[in-house]
Protein backbone atom coordinates (compact mmCIF):
# COMPACT_ATOMS: atom_id res chain seq x y z
CA UNK A 1 0.00 0.00 0.00
CA UNK A 2 2.58 2.23 0.91
CA UNK A 3 3.62 2.56 -2.96
CA UNK A 4 -0.22 3.75 -4.24
CA UNK A 5 -0.39 7.32 -4.73
CA UNK A 6 -2.60 9.63 -3.38
CA UNK A 7 -4.55 12.21 -5.33
CA UNK A 8 -2.28 15.91 -5.36
CA UNK A 9 1.30 13.52 -4.75
CA UNK A 10 2.86 15.55 -7.58
CA UNK A 11 -0.05 18.52 -7.71
CA UNK A 12 0.49 22.23 -6.46
CA UNK A 13 -2.56 23.41 -6.42
CA UNK A 14 -2.58 27.87 -7.31
CA UNK A 15 -5.57 29.60 -5.97
CA UNK A 16 -4.90 33.34 -6.82
CA UNK A 17 -7.19 35.35 -4.13
CA UNK A 18 -7.75 39.08 -4.93
CA UNK A 19 -9.04 40.19 -1.21
CA UNK A 20 -9.79 43.41 -0.05
CA UNK A 21 -12.91 45.84 -1.24
CA UNK A 22 -12.60 45.49 -4.73
CA UNK A 23 -13.81 41.64 -4.45
CA UNK A 24 -17.03 40.55 -6.03
CA UNK A 25 -18.12 43.89 -6.95
CA UNK A 26 -20.82 41.87 -9.22
CA UNK A 27 -22.89 40.89 -5.64
CA UNK A 28 -25.11 44.12 -5.43
CA UNK A 29 -24.79 44.23 -1.76
CA UNK A 30 -22.76 46.35 0.96
CA UNK A 31 -19.15 46.78 0.11
CA UNK A 32 -18.55 44.84 4.04
CA UNK A 33 -21.16 42.10 3.10
CA UNK A 34 -19.04 41.72 -0.35
CA UNK A 35 -15.81 41.85 1.32
CA UNK A 36 -16.62 39.47 3.84
CA UNK A 37 -18.62 37.05 1.24
CA UNK A 38 -15.38 37.01 -0.79
CA UNK A 39 -13.12 35.78 1.63
CA UNK A 40 -15.55 33.21 2.80
CA UNK A 41 -15.98 31.96 -1.01
CA UNK A 42 -11.84 31.63 -1.24
CA UNK A 43 -11.48 30.19 2.49
CA UNK A 44 -14.51 27.24 1.05
CA UNK A 45 -12.22 26.82 -1.94
CA UNK A 46 -9.13 26.41 -0.25
CA UNK A 47 -10.29 24.00 2.16
CA UNK A 48 -12.14 22.28 -0.52
CA UNK A 49 -9.17 21.46 -2.52
CA UNK A 50 -6.92 21.29 0.66
CA UNK A 51 -9.25 17.76 1.76
CA UNK A 52 -9.52 16.85 -1.47
CA UNK A 53 -5.81 16.30 -2.11
CA UNK A 54 -3.88 16.02 1.21
CA UNK A 55 -0.81 15.54 -0.31
CA UNK A 56 -0.95 18.76 -2.20
CA UNK A 57 0.34 21.82 -1.78
CA UNK A 58 -1.87 24.60 -1.80
CA UNK A 59 -0.15 27.82 -2.41
CA UNK A 60 -2.35 31.22 -2.83
CA UNK A 61 -0.96 34.28 -4.67
CA UNK A 62 -2.39 37.26 -3.01
CA UNK A 63 -1.07 40.67 -2.46
CA UNK A 64 -3.54 41.27 0.17
CA UNK A 65 -2.42 41.24 4.16
CA UNK A 66 -5.09 39.76 5.47
CA UNK A 67 -5.45 36.75 3.07
CA UNK A 68 -2.11 36.32 3.38
CA UNK A 69 -2.78 35.59 7.18
CA UNK A 70 -5.88 33.26 6.97
CA UNK A 71 -3.89 31.38 4.12
CA UNK A 72 -0.86 30.71 6.78
CA UNK A 73 -2.45 30.08 9.60
CA UNK A 74 -4.48 27.15 7.57
CA UNK A 75 -0.76 25.72 6.87
CA UNK A 76 -0.77 26.87 3.32
CA UNK A 77 2.23 29.01 1.61
CA UNK A 78 1.84 32.18 -0.60
CA UNK A 79 3.21 33.98 -3.05
CA UNK A 80 2.93 37.60 -3.59
CA UNK A 81 0.40 38.79 -6.61
CA UNK A 82 1.62 42.28 -7.89
CA UNK A 83 -2.05 43.32 -9.07
CA UNK A 84 -0.99 42.79 -12.91
CA UNK A 85 -4.36 40.39 -13.43
CA UNK A 86 -5.30 36.72 -13.24
CA UNK A 87 -2.83 35.70 -15.53
CA UNK A 88 0.18 37.35 -14.01
CA UNK A 89 -1.00 35.84 -10.45
CA UNK A 90 -0.83 32.18 -12.00
CA UNK A 91 2.20 32.65 -13.55
CA UNK A 92 3.36 33.49 -10.21
CA UNK A 93 1.91 30.48 -8.88
CA UNK A 94 3.37 28.25 -11.30
CA UNK A 95 6.77 30.20 -11.29
CA UNK A 96 6.93 29.15 -7.09
CA UNK A 97 5.25 25.49 -7.27
CA UNK A 98 7.32 22.65 -5.43
CA UNK A 99 5.74 20.04 -7.65
CA UNK A 100 5.79 18.99 -11.04
CA UNK A 101 2.21 20.07 -11.99
CA UNK A 102 -0.18 23.26 -11.45
CA UNK A 103 -3.98 23.01 -10.59
CA UNK A 104 -5.33 26.26 -10.91
CA UNK A 105 -8.70 26.95 -9.29
CA UNK A 106 -10.22 30.56 -8.65
CA UNK A 107 -10.98 31.72 -4.90
CA UNK A 108 -15.00 31.60 -6.45
CA UNK A 109 -16.41 28.11 -5.46
CA UNK A 110 -17.72 27.84 -1.95
CA UNK A 111 -19.65 24.73 -2.94
CA UNK A 112 -16.42 22.65 -4.19
CA UNK A 113 -16.42 19.34 -2.18
CA UNK A 114 -13.40 17.53 -1.75
CA UNK A 115 -14.44 14.41 -3.51
CA UNK A 116 -14.93 16.48 -6.76
CA UNK A 117 -11.17 17.93 -6.50
CA UNK A 118 -10.24 13.98 -6.44
CA UNK A 119 -12.47 13.11 -9.43
CA UNK A 120 -11.00 16.42 -11.34
CA UNK A 121 -6.78 15.54 -10.51
CA UNK A 122 -7.87 11.76 -11.47
CA UNK A 123 -9.14 12.89 -14.90
CA UNK A 124 -6.00 14.69 -15.53
CA UNK A 125 -3.37 12.72 -14.77
CA UNK A 126 -1.31 11.88 -17.11
CA UNK A 127 -2.44 14.86 -19.41
CA UNK A 128 -0.21 17.37 -19.97
CA UNK A 129 -2.69 20.28 -20.30
CA UNK A 130 -5.77 20.17 -19.33
CA UNK A 131 -9.22 23.12 -18.83
CA UNK A 132 -12.20 22.00 -17.55
CA UNK A 133 -14.91 24.89 -19.03
CA UNK A 134 -17.47 26.48 -15.45
CA UNK A 135 -21.15 25.89 -15.63
CA UNK A 136 -21.51 28.29 -18.20
CA UNK A 137 -19.32 26.48 -20.49
CA UNK A 138 -17.39 30.21 -21.06
CA UNK A 139 -15.09 30.35 -18.35
CA UNK A 140 -12.44 28.28 -16.84
CA UNK A 141 -13.13 26.24 -13.50
CA UNK A 142 -10.22 24.29 -13.38
CA UNK A 143 -7.21 24.56 -15.43
CA UNK A 144 -3.73 21.65 -15.28
CA UNK A 145 -0.26 22.83 -16.60
CA UNK A 146 3.01 21.86 -15.67
CA UNK A 147 5.06 23.56 -13.00
CA UNK A 148 7.93 26.02 -13.52
CA UNK A 149 8.43 29.67 -15.29
CA UNK A 150 6.41 30.79 -18.19
CA UNK A 151 3.20 29.30 -18.28
CA UNK A 152 0.84 31.07 -20.68
CA UNK A 153 -2.94 30.98 -19.50
CA UNK A 154 -5.59 33.49 -20.35
CA UNK A 155 -8.13 33.57 -17.62
CA UNK A 156 -11.07 36.09 -18.44
CA UNK A 157 -13.85 36.33 -20.89
CA UNK A 158 -13.98 33.40 -22.89
CA UNK A 159 -11.50 31.68 -21.28
CA UNK A 160 -11.98 27.97 -21.89
CA UNK A 161 -12.17 28.73 -25.14
CA UNK A 162 -8.78 30.28 -25.34
CA UNK A 163 -7.19 28.03 -22.98
CA UNK A 164 -8.04 25.28 -25.71
CA UNK A 165 -6.37 27.24 -27.93
CA UNK A 166 -3.18 27.35 -25.98
CA UNK A 167 -3.20 23.44 -26.17
CA UNK A 168 -5.32 22.60 -22.79
CA UNK A 169 -7.48 19.61 -23.22
CA UNK A 170 -11.10 20.05 -22.78
CA UNK A 171 -12.27 17.93 -20.07
CA UNK A 172 -15.90 17.29 -19.39
CA UNK A 173 -17.13 16.32 -16.11
CA UNK A 174 -19.86 16.24 -14.17
CA UNK A 175 -18.88 18.22 -10.72
CA UNK A 176 -21.35 20.72 -10.21
CA UNK A 177 -19.39 22.60 -7.20
CA UNK A 178 -16.41 22.72 -9.21
CA UNK A 179 -18.09 24.34 -11.93
CA UNK A 180 -20.20 27.04 -10.39
CA UNK A 181 -18.09 29.73 -9.90
CA UNK A 182 -19.87 32.70 -8.34
CA UNK A 183 -19.78 36.33 -9.52
CA UNK A 184 -23.39 37.50 -9.10
CA UNK A 185 -26.45 36.55 -7.14
CA UNK A 186 -27.86 34.57 -9.51
CA UNK A 187 -25.17 31.97 -9.31
CA UNK A 188 -25.07 32.67 -5.40
CA UNK A 189 -28.52 31.32 -5.73
CA UNK A 190 -27.42 28.30 -7.46
CA UNK A 191 -24.38 27.26 -5.28
CA UNK A 192 -26.53 27.60 -2.41
CA UNK A 193 -29.09 25.15 -3.74
CA UNK A 194 -25.88 22.98 -4.09
CA UNK A 195 -24.60 23.31 -0.35
CA UNK A 196 -21.78 26.32 0.32
CA UNK A 197 -18.87 25.61 2.64
CA UNK A 198 -18.77 26.30 6.78
CA UNK A 199 -16.85 29.99 6.17
CA UNK A 200 -19.82 30.92 3.49
CA UNK A 201 -22.61 29.79 5.55
CA UNK A 202 -21.57 31.73 8.46
CA UNK A 203 -20.64 34.93 6.30
CA UNK A 204 -24.51 34.69 5.44
CA UNK A 205 -25.60 34.22 8.56
CA UNK A 206 -24.23 37.72 9.90
CA UNK A 207 -24.90 39.59 6.44
CA UNK A 208 -28.38 41.22 5.61
CA UNK A 209 -28.83 40.48 1.86
CA UNK A 210 -31.18 42.41 -0.10
CA UNK A 211 -33.01 40.32 -2.31
CA UNK A 212 -31.67 40.11 -6.36
CA UNK A 213 -32.15 43.60 -8.61
CA UNK A 214 -33.97 43.11 -11.41
CA UNK A 215 -36.46 45.44 -13.79
CA UNK A 216 -39.79 44.80 -14.61
CA UNK A 217 -39.41 43.66 -18.49
CA UNK A 218 -43.26 42.57 -19.24
CA UNK A 219 -46.29 43.05 -17.73
CA UNK A 220 -49.77 41.23 -18.63
CA UNK A 221 -53.65 42.42 -17.57
CA UNK A 222 -53.66 39.16 -15.26
CA UNK A 223 -50.50 40.76 -13.11
CA UNK A 224 -48.43 38.43 -14.89
CA UNK A 225 -45.30 39.17 -16.98
CA UNK A 226 -41.42 38.96 -16.93
CA UNK A 227 -38.49 40.60 -15.28
CA UNK A 228 -34.89 40.90 -16.24
CA UNK A 229 -32.42 40.21 -13.63
CA UNK A 230 -29.08 42.91 -13.55
CA UNK A 231 -27.41 39.93 -15.00
CA UNK A 232 -29.03 39.81 -17.57
CA UNK A 233 -31.36 36.40 -16.83
CA UNK A 234 -35.00 36.75 -17.72
CA UNK A 235 -37.69 35.23 -14.93
CA UNK A 236 -40.97 34.75 -14.89
CA UNK A 237 -43.38 37.08 -12.39
CA UNK A 238 -46.82 35.18 -11.70
CA UNK A 239 -49.25 36.93 -11.11
CA UNK A 240 -49.49 36.60 -6.76
CA UNK A 241 -45.76 37.15 -6.93
CA UNK A 242 -46.14 41.34 -5.39
CA UNK A 243 -49.20 40.94 -3.34
CA UNK A 244 -47.91 40.07 -0.14
CA UNK A 245 -45.66 42.90 -0.63
CA UNK A 246 -48.84 45.74 -0.94
CA UNK A 247 -47.96 46.03 -4.50
CA UNK A 248 -50.74 46.06 -7.37
CA UNK A 249 -49.12 47.99 -10.21
CA UNK A 250 -46.05 47.01 -11.64
CA UNK A 251 -44.69 49.07 -14.77
CA UNK A 252 -42.44 47.96 -17.10
CA UNK A 253 -38.98 49.51 -16.70
CA UNK A 254 -39.56 49.70 -12.46
CA UNK A 255 -36.81 48.64 -10.54
CA UNK A 256 -37.97 45.89 -7.93
CA UNK A 257 -35.77 43.55 -5.64
CA UNK A 258 -36.97 40.04 -6.55
CA UNK A 259 -36.68 36.44 -4.73
CA UNK A 260 -36.66 33.62 -6.49
CA UNK A 261 -37.66 29.84 -6.09
CA UNK A 262 -35.34 27.26 -6.17
CA UNK A 263 -35.30 26.27 -10.02
CA UNK A 264 -33.69 30.46 -10.19
CA UNK A 265 -36.32 30.92 -13.24
CA UNK A 266 -39.69 32.26 -11.27
CA UNK A 267 -40.56 35.12 -8.86
CA UNK A 268 -41.78 34.10 -5.32
CA UNK A 269 -41.72 37.52 -3.99
CA UNK A 270 -41.16 40.91 -5.55
CA UNK A 271 -41.08 44.21 -3.80
CA UNK A 272 -39.87 47.51 -3.73
CA UNK A 273 -37.83 49.16 -0.63
CA UNK A 274 -39.19 50.91 1.13
CA UNK A 275 -42.99 49.95 0.56
CA UNK A 276 -45.45 47.73 1.95
CA UNK A 277 -45.24 45.60 5.18
CA UNK A 278 -42.05 45.68 6.64
CA UNK A 279 -40.75 47.99 3.98
CA UNK A 280 -39.40 50.78 5.95
CA UNK A 281 -37.22 53.43 4.13
CA UNK A 282 -35.64 55.25 7.39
Amino acid sequence: MGGVSQPGDDWTLVVPVRGGPLSKSRLQVPRETRTALAEAFARDTVAALSAGAPMAEVLVATGDPEVERWVLQAGHRTVEDAGRGLDAAVAAGAAAARTGRVAVVLADHPALRPEEVRIALRAADGLALTVVADADHDGTALLTLPAGAGAQTAFGAGSAAAHERLGHQRLELDLPGLLRDVDDAASLATALRLGVGAHTTRALTRATLPGMQATIHTMAEDGSGSALLDDGLRVSLPPDSAVSSGLRHLRVGQRVSIELDEGGERAVRVWVVGIGPGESIA
